[in-house]
């Protein structure tokens, strides 16, 4: 999550504390000594089981492509539910892409989550989503809209911040996407590309039993009573719909390596001027120019899949945390955790200082100061790496020391055989606050083939957090952000980490 939507939480638990409001106590699961096998097999899933053919998709162009795919050959229904739509050539053209299929007649829902629809990030993108809302076959939902939910302030005020950070693509009940990436030029670009340019992870995924899983998530956030029901504006001075469909074939017509849309074939007036500007911005990414010759799927083998589910603040269901907690303790070798923001609840430490205690390894791949987009998260790990180390002695610490290498990926690896992949952060707001969504994969092939991504990501240029104890436990020597962040940031970062009473919301 970027530092600004963050900041929009601090700022609502200020608010909060003045009028009285108190934390929550943390979840606390009882230990669980079932093996891994038996700790999947107990999780609970609505509808029925089978096989599932699931690829991991970690490169930025493949995971655009595959996004891009999806809907174009979407026939029937297409459902999906962002956390962010970017204001870009990526976000504009996706809108003008679902244009595209509701003039099919295909039907759609589509939600973005009701803080983020009027940051920065999606200006002027409200006036272009509203007019696809009057198709009479797309439907549009904002979640948990703050003009809805402004009296949960008097008595949980993280039902205000409880966000939508699902992101969530259904096409035709058959193939589904879920991970970490929003909509957005940070998501599909490389490095050198854009300013930003996110390490990320999704699974894309082909058959009934989990699509209705992820159907079921969706329709439980969407059918929520403070969401806002987008509706077309009732006087428009500019052709949104012109802007995005114009979007849509200039995206469209690049990543079939035909080059650029040749504005020469366009009347003067805005929109010629808006054609060069999407030319100019779209050439910037050399990488998705080969749309034609990507294949969804490649031989991918059947895998059990369950699609895990959590509602946010404002919802009963926890189906990840616990689910997390038993995969830790029914671990027995090795737990990697990839995870950008790493803000360890009470429960989660508990959980994998047990680990340790078995000789259970334990690597943590985050970020640092130096790749992350937000630095509370970094603010209070830098509280809590020593800690962690001295407690947990089987434990390693691993950072992304530039923004050429910054983390946005969510992976869990147990033993290499269960592997956990989707939107949820290893931090208080997606344990508490939002609604998050991930896919546990039971199959050894493919959860060594995230285990070897991992750790070959780490093996890039990554930094390691290190500590030297005495024979009583004490350290001696240690090597950590003291070492290797600037100045500045540093601190900023002292005055952050002083701020505990933020925490739950980081």
């Amino acid at each position: 999550m970027n530092k600004s939507i963050r900041s929009l939480f601090c700022i609502l638990a200020v608010f909060c504390m003045l009028t009285g409001s108190a934390f929550a106590a943390a979840y606390r699961p009882f230990p669980d000594n079932r093996s891994l096998s038996e700790v999947f097999d107990g999780v609970r899933v609505d509808g029925s089981y089978a096989q599932t053919r699931i690829r991991l998709i970690t490169a930025n162009d493949e995971a655009w492509y595959s996004r891009w795919k999806m809907v174009e050959e979407a026939r029937e229904t297409i459902d999906c539910t962002y956390f962010i739509i970017d204001k870009d050539i990526f976000g504009q053209a996706f809108i003008g892409l679902l244009l595209k299929k509701a003039r099919q007649g295909v039907r759609i829902r589509l939600m973005v989550d009701g803080r983020v629809y009027r940051m920065p990030y999606m200006s002027k993108m409200p006036d272009k989503v509203e007019e696809l809302a009057a198709f009479p076959n797309v439907q549009i939902k904002l979640y948990n809209s703050i003009r809805k939910s402004l009296v949960s302030v008097f008595n949980d005020y993280k039902k205000i911040a409880a966000s939508n950070h699902d992101k969530i693509i259904i096409c035709d009940s058959m193939v589904s996407i879920i991970g970490g990436r929003n909509i957005g030029a940070d998501y599909f670009a490389q490095n050198g590309e854009n300013d930003i340019v996110y390490n990320d992870s999704d699974v894309l995924m082909q058959g009934r039993h989990v699509a209705g899983q992820l159907k079921k998530a969706f329709d439980d956030e969407w059918k929520f009573n403070r969401n806002l029901v987008v509706k077309a504006d009732t006087i428009n001075f500019k052709d949104q719909l012109a802007r995005v469909e114009l979007a849509y074939r200039v995206m469209s017509r690049y990543m079939q390596g035909r080059g650029l849309y040749d504005s020469e074939k366009m009347n003067e007036g805005k929109l010629k001027a808006e054609l060069i500007a999407m030319n100019k911005e779209i050439s910037a990414y050399k990488n998705i120019s080969s749309l034609t010759s990507f294949q969804m799927f490649r031989g991918e083998r059947e895998k059990q899949v369950k699609i895990l589910d959590k509602h946010s603040r404002t919802g009963p269901l926890n189906g990840i945390t616990p689910a997390l907690t038993r995969m830790i303790d029914a671990s027995r070798h090795e737990i990697i955790i990839q995870n950008p923001y790493l803000v360890i609840t009470e429960a989660a430490e508990s959980a994998l200082k047990r680990a340790a205690d078995r000789g259970v390894s334990i690597i943590f791949h985050t970020n640092s100061a130096e790749s992350t987009d937000s630095l509370f998260p970094q603010a209070f790990l830098m509280n809590d790496w020593k800690r962690l180390l001295q407690t947990m002695p089987t434990a390693r610490i691993f950072v992304a020391p530039s923004q050429n290498e910054r983390l946005h990926a969510k992976m869990f690896v147990f033993d290499g055989t269960v592997a956990v992949v989707g939107s949820y952060n290893m931090d208080p707001l997606s344990e508490d606050i939002n609604s998050e969504v991930v896919a546990a994969i039971h199959d050894k092939p493919f959860a060594q083939m995230t285990r070897l991504r991992i750790l070959r990501l780490i093996e890039k240029k990554n930094i390691e957090y290190r500590i030297e104890v005495d024979a009583n436990g004490r350290i001696i020597k240690a090597y950590g952000p003291e070492d290797h962040v600037n100045e500045k940031t540093l601190k900023k970062m002292n005055l952050m980490r002083k701020l505990q009473w933020l925490r739950p919301l980081i």
